[in-house]
């Protein structure tokens, strides 16, 4: 037979714990039963109910539940206010989320919720949408739901995961995608923030009128690159590049007058983008 210190989790190996529970690795959690009735609805029901006399051993509970150790080992230890390693995968917090929901456990739900709009998984922000949906986590969702708009929802690629989410928060994402291209699109046809491309007719200090063909271009340009990415970050990164600005930031009247300020157009750019994408509406799309 294996020795307790071979056998138990060494940070869950206390002689006077009354709950054993196994892992499908066959590791043994030593748990005190008050810790699991404080945290878990699902233990709480199960020690109140009639257990068979054991007077030869203080342990009341014996459960194998089925769990690998990397699932069990983090639960148990949000439960009993342990120190908690970095999360090694978003596998790791899913498969942790479902344990959690079977044992009925809110703290540790509440801990996760908190990292979920960390860095750590800022690569996979549908997944993120997909969970904080799941549970209800509105604010959650919205902060994960700016993120979604580097993805291509449509290319095939995130499919399977688009498939999990509810009928009406795949709706509210879907609109907000596209409202997020309609009120870009206003913008750069405006002419609060773009007056000098937009006005028409517009006429040069010199009392010539202009031609705004270079910045219609660089509109259809503005356009399919946010089409392409609604999140905006490529067009700020990138549009020093493109033929289309160097056209425009160039032209000039026949008087020498430049058409548009580079400075005060790129920062308006700016502001029509993070206006663009902006979260103000609620996530639930409304009822019909």
């Amino acid at each position: 037979m294996a020795t307790v210190q071979e056998t138990y989790h060494p940070s869950f190996s206390d002689p006077t714990a009354d709950v054993v529970l196994q892992s499908t690795e066959g590791t043994f959690y030593r748990v005190h039963s008050i810790i699991l009735r404080l945290t878990s609805g699902f233990f709480r029901t199960m020690l109140s109910l009639p257990q068979p006399n054991e007077p030869s051993t203080t342990v009341k509970i014996e459960l194998h539940v089925g769990e690998p150790d990397a699932v069990m080992e983090r639960v148990l230890r949000m439960m009993c206010g342990l120190e908690i390693p970095p999360w090694p995968s978003l596998d790791q917090v899913e498969a942790a989320l479902q344990l959690i929901e079977k044992w009925d456990a809110p703290g540790p739900l509440s801990f996760i919720r908190t990292a979920i709009t960390s860095p750590l998984f800022a690569e996979d922000p549908l997944r993120l949408y997909v969970l904080a949906s799941r549970f209800g986590w509105e604010d959650e969702a919205k902060t994960v739901m700016v993120q979604t708009l580097k993805l291509r929802l449509f290319d095939g690629e995130h499919d399977e995961v688009l498939c999990r989410l509810p009928s009406k928060n795949l709706l509210a994402l879907l609109a907000f995608h596209d409202r997020c291209k309609v009120r870009f699109r206003e913008a750069l046809d405006g002419t609060a923030l773009f007056s000098a491309g937009n006005e028409e007719p517009r006429d040069c200090n010199c009392g010539r009128r202009r031609d705004n063909i270079s910045w219609r271009l660089l509109k259809a340009k503005l356009v399919s690159e946010f089409e392409r990415r609604p999140l905006g970050d490529s067009i700020l990164a990138d549009m020093s590049g493109w033929p289309e600005s160097v056209v425009c930031w160039r032209v000039v009247c026949a008087c020498g007058n430049p058409y548009y300020d580079q400075v005060s157009t790129v920062r308006n750019l700016k502001q029509a983008i993070k206006d663009a994408i902006a979260v103000d509406l609620p996530v639930d799309t409304p009822e019909m």
